[in-house]
């Protein structure tokens, strides 16, 4: 009954030691956040209609490879996953001419699976519109992206990531009607 009640104290206290023993942060760089949950899915809200999208759904997309700087990291690093546009166009949102007016009112809130959420214009978003690039990231420098949550939500344009989202898990567009 010892021995349980020790062993079970051990592995309570273990990740306890690991964390005294990660070296200590600088003043001048920014605090680890905590992992957020992983998102398997991204399920995308246009016009009343809910689609959902798995990783094996992104993975047959045509995959975009985008080189950033991290600045809260202070690292270069590689993310390849569909554009948001191509993701957006399985859910209705097609970049046809057609289209072009409700990409122009259209934005996008997304959100991730720690509840952090970020705004974009569907306009910022799409090629036709925009230089940057915005994908669903699902790889990082080759590899499934696990510390990210699995799907992230990642742009090439901004000084800093504040506008990257972790654990990617919804797209919510909402577009505004002109006012008379």
């Amino acid at each position: 009954m010892k021995r349980t009640s020790l062993a079970a104290l051990i592995l309570a206290l273990a990740p306890l030691a690991l964390i005294a023993q990660a070296p200590a942060h600088h003043d001048d760089a920014m605090p680890m956040k905590a992992p957020v949950p992983p998102s398997k899915s991204v399920t995308i809200n246009f016009q009343g209609r809910i689609t959902v999208l798995t990783i094996e759904d992104l993975i047959v997309l045509p995959q975009v490879t985008v080189h950033v700087h991290n600045a809260h990291r202070n690292t270069d690093e590689t993310y390849t996953g569909p554009l948001v546009s191509d993701v957006l166009a399985k859910a209705g949102l097609s970049p046809a001419h057609e289209n072009e007016a409700l990409i122009l009112h259209s934005s996008v809130v997304a959100t991730g699976t720690d509840h952090y959420y970020v705004l974009y214009s569907c306009a910022e978003m799409e090629p036709a519109f925009s230089n940057s690039k915005v994908i669903v990231a699902i790889m990082k420098a080759g590899l499934p992206d696990t510390e990210g949550g699995m799907i992230q939500l990642i742009n090439t344009d901004g000084a800093k990531p504040a506008r990257w989202l972790h654990g990617l898990t919804n797209l919510n567009v909402m577009s505004l009607a002109p006012t008379q």
